[in-house]
């Protein structure tokens, strides 16, 4: 299937969970796949399964908080590749899951960097390019905590929240630059079934209880299961398309009837 060939994605958090699921479900689709991670075997190994798909990839190891090294990466993939298509923003942290009190300026302020200030940080380093072009989608990662908080989650619940003001507000943006070509929205998961969740189970988990018991646990939605990633990456590849131009500013929930606004 070639509906991304010739198309170029940028995918950060690429390593593992949803973002390696959406590199792959690109690829197979016919783009050729950035996989940027702050693990380089990680990173490495999902580049060299994209290789395997018959595309070209390449693996870069980028701290998304770090501005510079963003704006550099740009730079290379412009190099590279002649320019970015589309831009996935996974890169993200659990957070503390504390209560609020508890929760540490500097625990806050990790999550904020690379939850929000990394996605602010990619948007800003990429859109240059798809603005010269009026070409380009921009998916950023919520999360269904960015419209249902819980408790012992504020950090995330607020960087996940701002994360949806962001691109909506950057949609608008576009608008009034009279740049229709360009997409801009967020995907808001429910529990999936990643790394993520385990480090979640293995915070939460009651002595003695195994991560399929907080699992099941987890799985709260009308569904009562976990999502797989590559239920989020199918509406990440359905937002790159061109099927899709006349969707932005939205946050698509992939919950399972979690929330059901």
């Amino acid at each position: 299937m070639s509906r991304f060939a010739g198309r170029v994605a940028v995918i950060t958090g690429g390593g593992t969970g949803i973002g390696r699921a959406t590199a792959l479900v690109l690829a197979e689709q016919g783009a050729d796949v950035v996989v940027v991670s702050n693990v380089a075997d990680q990173a490495e190994a999902v580049a060299a399964e994209v290789r395997g798909l018959g595309r070209n990839s390449v693996a870069r190891v980028v701290d998304v908080t770090d501005i510079a090294a963003v704006e550099a990466l740009a730079a290379e993939v412009d190099v590279q590749f002649g320019r970015t298509d589309i831009l996935v923003t996974c890169a993200g942290v659990m957070g503390a899951r504390k209560f609020l009190t508890e929760t540490t300026s500097a625990e806050w302020r990790t999550t904020m960097s690379v939850n929000l200030d990394g996605t602010f940080y990619c948007i800003k380093a990429f859109l240059p390019g798809m603005l010269a072009r009026d070409s380009g989608r921009i998916i950023t990662l919520s999360s269904a905590s960015g419209k249902l908080p819980a408790a012992l989650n504020s950090d995330y619940a607020a960087s996940k929240h701002g994360v949806i003001g962001l691109t909506k507000a950057l949609a608008l943006e576009l608008g009034l630059l009279g740049k229709h070509g360009i997409t801009a929205n967020t995907l808001c998961p429910g529990p999936i079934d990643t790394p993520m969740m385990d480090a979640i189970a293995d915070h939460f988990g009651k002595p003695g209880a195994s991560r399929d018991d907080f699992r099941a646990r987890a799985a709260r939605n009308i569904q009562k299961r976990l999502l797989d990633p590559q239920e989020v990456a199918h509406m990440a590849a359905y937002l790159a398309s061109d099927e899709a131009r006349g969707v932005t500013g939205q946050a698509m929930n992939i919950c399972g009837g979690l929330i059901l606004h």
